[in-house]
């Protein structure tokens, strides 16, 4: 199994940046890479809940993710599983919001469970072009600086496997 962790802080109240994971009408403004945009966004924000993603690119092509959020703590930590729909592949998502004493957030983005190194690296490039959105996003909310101050970003492999 193929296993990444983003790393990050943005320059964003911890309150801003948890509503940029949690309300609907903020995931719709950043959580798609590139030009890619998300036409369709769906969710029901409780443990057990599910959402549904729907990204769509300028001519028109969709992909969807589905998921069930697992473990919801305001303002500390989501946890959620990740599946394109026109696949079997589940994923979890895991992210940790740590209030920095500067006003700036530090954002720990985990996604574990790829089956394939390929896939992980996509999701991993997909992840930290989202990041570059949402730091915009954050920006055009009166936030001073540059939301997004650096990211490193770690990859684990699994050695158990043959």
């Amino acid at each position: 199994m193929y296993d990444f962790t983003i790393d990050g802080t943005l320059n964003a109240d911890l309150s801003k940046v948890y509503e940029a994971f949690s309300r609907p009408e903020m995931i719709i403004k950043w959580c798609a890479p590139g030009n890619l945009s998300v036409s369709q966004y769906h969710s029901r924000f409780a443990e057990g809940g599910q959402y549904q993603l729907v990204l769509q690119s300028h001519d028109g092509f969709q992909q969807t993710v589905v998921g069930t959020f697992q473990k919801i703590v305001p303002n500390v930590s989501l946890s959620y599983t990740w599946r394109w729909e026109d696949t079997n592949d589940i994923s979890k998502v895991e992210l940790q919001f740590i209030q920095k004493t500067n006003g700036t957030t530090k954002v720990i983005l985990s996604q574990k469970g790829f089956n394939r190194e390929q896939d992980m690296l996509q999701q991993q490039y997909s992840w930290l072009a989202c990041f570059e959105k949402l730091a915009m996003v954050l920006k055009t909310q009166d936030v001073p600086m540059p939301s997004y101050i650096h990211h490193y970003v770690r990859d684990h492999k699994s050695f158990l496997q043959p």
